[in-house]
């Protein structure tokens, strides 16, 4: 198993405490990174709501007239790629 190191990502740099690695040799070295914490939720919760508002206050779509109409198209069999009818 590889030895694994603790450390603190601050502004882009790896800060490793006390308890870090051996000195590292001079050049790229390739690692991998775990983040222990989940990443903060989306906050576009609000903008889609009031866009949504919006639509629905203008009317709604009006790029068809039947919603059941236009998913009976949308669905409708069509050929299969590369087989012959």
């Amino acid at each position: 198993m590889l030895p694994t190191y603790s450390a603190i990502l601050r502004y882009g740099t790896l800060d490793w405490g006390e308890d870090g690695p051996p000195p590292l040799p001079a050049g790229a070295i390739p690692i991998h990174v775990t983040l222990l914490v989940p990443p903060a939720p989306a906050t576009g919760g609000p903008a889609m709501a009031s866009a949504l508002e919006a639509i629905a206050a203008a009317g709604g779509p009006s790029g068809f007239d039947d919603p059941a109409e236009w998913q009976r198209e949308a669905r409708a069999d069509r050929p299969l790629p590369r087989r012959d009818a």
